[in-house]
């Protein structure tokens, strides 16, 4: 351990003095990569690109079907995964989406998390080109960051894709830039892990990658290395220190985190592809694809589509789309229609939405006491609102959940009080 420790020291002084002349790292592209030399434990197509960075380019067979053209998919869905993002692109083709995905030295993030490995991929054709980048040991940061903002910085058009990315891999890699004295790009980026809790929360275990991959993709790896182990891995790496033989178990299982890198980044390609024909045509996707239509109708842009999306939704029983339904037909003074949809909601199964049972029957109360003056309808209504409040604050106590506001047992004791007033009062004129 001290060898290795004293050989690390080393390093840290050499590359330091190094990377204040060392001209700027070379910028692989997919017409001219350089020779594959001999990198230690890492054999070709790893090459050395820059003192403690290794790189390597692979071309693969595009995973799946393939992905439809942008221009096949709905302007407003491409404005659904785009949410979160200031501005929409106003035009997007295959040859703008920049896949990436990182591995870092901590699962949680923080300034001392570090990114030991970043994988980039683009389509070309009918083939996935995915370039990796790897981080030996911390001195190479400088110039892992200084390939990585090539990257980024190589079409003004570039749309980032990542599972995730937004709130994990982005904020490591702008806080490691800041570090570097260097701004991050702000790139459009579409988060599959979004779009795909939008879809199948509900429908699948999880929403992880490898969920769905397994359950939606029909994919299952063999051997792979889980990526909760990468950062142990790399720092297993460092203790046993560069230059062992290929055989070695650190340098076997750090290669073992390469190829995960790599298939997150093919899995992210075929799961993009599935979200695409969703997004061409919901109501057909439908029919091979289960997946939460009143969510993806109540995200998608105002207009006629959303409203037959809403329509459909609604028809199948959906309740969200339903209560949807109902507010647009109350903000249309169209009060049958209103009543009826809140009703459907109410004979639905709703275990599964006790929310918006209560919201529905709140919204029944109200009708059937201010526009009917049906005061036992009103009160009916009033009552099935309590008992659904009972039920909804049990099953957020069960699971640990906060509880619905004290305000809404207030506004209810104070409607039937009122009703109740209100029949006494008729009672007496009778």
């Amino acid at each position: 351990m001290a060898g290795n420790l004293k050989a690390r020291l080393e390093r840290l002084r050499v590359y330091s003095a190094v990377s204040k002349t060392a001209q700027e790292p070379y910028k692989p592209s997919s017409a001219h990569v350089p020779e594959s030399v001999s990198t230690g434990s890492f054999p070709p197509p790893w090459i050395s690109l820059a003192p403690l960075v290794l790189f390597r380019r692979e071309l693969l067979p595009f995973p799946g079907e393939g992905l439809l053209d942008l221009c096949q998919v709905p302007r407003d869905f491409i404005k659904v995964l785009f949410r979160g993002n200031e501005h929409v692109p106003e035009s997007l083709n295959l040859g703008d989406l920049l896949f990436f995905d990182l591995e870092t030295s901590g699962l949680s993030g923080g300034a001392g998390t570090v990114a030991f490995l970043a994988a980039f991929s683009d389509i070309h054709g009918d083939t996935l080109e995915v370039r990796q980048y790897l981080l030996l040991d911390y001195p190479g940061e400088g110039a892992l960051i200084e390939c990585i903002a090539q990257e980024l910085n190589r079409n003004p058009k570039t749309a980032l894709v990542s599972f995730n990315g937004k709130a994990f891999d982005t904020q490591i890699l702008r806080s490691r830039f800041i570090l570097q004295g260097r701004l991050f790009p702000e790139l459009n980026h579409i988060d599959l892990l979004g779009i795909s809790r939008l879809l199948w929360t509900g429908l699948v275990p999880s929403c992880s990658q490898q969920v769905l991959e397994d359950q939606l993709l029909k994919k299952k790896r063999k051997g792979d290395i889980p990526g909760a182990l990468a950062p142990q891995i790399w720092f297993s790496f460092l203790r046993e220190g560069l230059g062992s033989c290929p055989s070695e178990p650190a340098a076997q299982d750090l290669l073992g985190v390469c190829n995960h890198n790599l298939l997150d980044i093919q899995g992210m390609v075929e799961l993009l592809g599935l979200i695409l024909k969703i997004g061409a045509n919901p109501l057909l996707a439908l029919e091979t694809y289960p997946f939460n239509m009143d969510r993806l109708a109540l995200s998608w842009p105002e207009g006629e589509q959303r409203l037959g999306l809403l329509q459909e939704a609604g028809r199948r029983g959906y309740p969200r789309a339903l209560y949807e339904l109902a507010r647009i037909a109350r903000q249309d003074g169209n009060w049958e229609a209103y009543c009826e949809l809140l009703e459907q909601i109410l004979k639905g199964p709703l275990q599964a939405s006790l929310v918006l049972g209560l919201r529905a029957s709140i919204g029944l109360a109200s009708y059937y006491e201010w526009k009917q003056g049906d005061l036992d309808k009103a009160e009916e209504y009033t009552r099935r609102a309590f008992s659904l409040l009972e039920a909804l604050v049990a099953e957020r106590s069960r699971i640990g959940a906060k509880g619905p506001p004290p305000s809404i047992n207030i506004k209810l004791k104070a409607r039937l009080e009122r009703i109740t007033a209100k029949q006494q009062n008729r009672q007496r004129l009778l």
